[in-house]
């Protein structure tokens, strides 16, 4: 294998070093014909150009190479190679949970609740939503080699998601999610997912053939619950990263799901430092920031280095705030809400098909800009709370279109 990585300071040659010392292989480190003995730090300390190389560790076995270039990432030793906005196959991967929705419907004539199949999962989600308005979308998950897991596979081929990074497993089941929808469209959710398919997903099984091609690398925090996705997680998270893509969160908070707050707390918030787009609900600002008020929870992301937060709020639209400062963006009229099941993976699909279409790089997006994105992201989040059952209900590019033809 061989990485190239970055020197330039002491420090980062004492980590080097480090590394390549606990590697049982041979391990160089090359710069045009100069080559020395990475295990040394006298050798290394010795290259004449100091600022980068190519480190050469004699080995083909993929699992140890795995396990090398995440030291090398978590160390921030690889060297940034190239844009991916200029190399990407993918304008969106999502990565984490995909799931179940046993969705209520209705009463029989026993008065036992009837319950609607759905396929679900907040980034399979997002990922259907992007390529129904023309996003070249891929997911990266695990699911159970069991009906469910195969059905969802299916569904996401049918929505033209790429599903070569997808695996299904023999081994866990399929997570299953169990929503009860109130009158006005709120839902309760009970989960069987102890443990679900796509909390075992590990870090050699990542495509990164997928991951290494995407322009937006989109992660939610139900794959930080537990180990090992917790760890394939950051894994993915700092490859994309390093490798030029835009990294976009949605910590989408499931109390059922963590062992208590303060754990959710610590984990859903490690992932910030990393993250360029962020969504989050006005339910989640707290446990995300310490922040109730939503200018100051997106102030406070922003400050963290958030380059754009969205803060979604309902029917009353969201808050965003960037370069530029924050704005309001209202959301539309909605006469009868049939579930909101789906609704905010919806919005932030939209969102980010639009900042798509902007061509622009993250940093350059302005407050207007940042409007246009939250203004598609609420107008399909407003088509598909009014259908039932998170992915069927998401609509189309034409109805999108149409919509916002009629109400902008």
């Amino acid at each position: 294998m061989i990485v190239k990585v970055i020197l330039g300071t002491m420090q980062n040659a004492r980590k080097l070093v480090s590394i390549a010392e606990s590697i049982p292989y041979d391990v160089e480190l090359c710069y045009g014909r100069y080559v020395v003995n990475a295990k040394s730090m006298l050798g290394v300390l010795s290259m004449p150009e100091f600022d980068e190389g190519e480190l050469h560790i004699h080995t083909d076995n993929e699992k140890e190479c795995e396990k090398i270039l995440f030291q090398l990432l978590d160390q921030n030793l690889i060297v940034d190679t190239g844009d991916a906005v200029k190399r990407s196959i993918y304008d969106i991967t999502t990565f984490g949970e995909i799931l179940i929705d046993f969705t209520s419907q209705d009463i029989n004539e026993d008065g036992q609740m009837l319950y609607a199949r759905n396929p679900g999962g907040a980034p399979a989600n997002g990922a259907v939503a992007a390529s129904r308005l023309g996003a070249h979308t891929a997911f990266i998950g695990k699911a159970g080699k069991d009906m469910h897991g195969k059905f969802l596979k299916s569904v996401l081929e049918k929505e033209n998601v790429d599903t070569k990074g997808m695996l299904l497993d023999e081994n866990y089941f399929t997570t299953l999610a169990f929503v009860e929808v109130s009158e006005t469209g709120e839902r309760t959710f009970s989960f069987a997912r102890k443990p679900g398919a796509d909390t075992k997903i590990q870090k050699e099984e990542v495509d990164v053939d997928v991951l290494d091609h995407t322009h937006i690398f989109h992660v939610g925090s139900l794959s930080l619950t537990d180990q090992p996705a917790r760890d394939t997680t950051f894994y993915a998270v700092k490859r994309a990263k390093n490798k030029g893509s835009v990294i976009s969160y949605d910590p989408n908070y499931r109390a059922s799901l963590w062992p208590d707050e303060k754990t959710a707390k610590k984990h859903m918030r490690s992932l910030v430092p990393y993250v360029d787009l962020m969504k989050i609900s006005d339910e989640e600002t707290e446990l995300l920031t310490d922040h109730k008020d939503v200018r100051e929870a997106a102030e406070a992301l922003y400050s963290q280095g958030v380059k754009v937060v969205a803060v979604t709020l309902g029917g009353e639209g969201a808050y965003l705030y960037g370069k530029d400062g924050g704005c309001m963006v209202p959301g539309f009229a909605v006469k009868q809400i049939a579930d909101t099941n789906g609704a905010g993976d919806s919005f932030w699909g939209g969102f980010l098909s639009r900042f798509l279409s902007l061509n622009k790089a993250v940093e350059e997006l302005t407050g207007e800009n940042i409007r246009a994105c939250a203004v598609q992201g609420n107008a399909v989040a407003c088509l598909c709370v009014q259908k039932r059952g998170g992915i069927p209900a998401i609509p189309s590019a034409e109805e999108v279109k149409a919509f916002l033809k009629e109400n902008v």
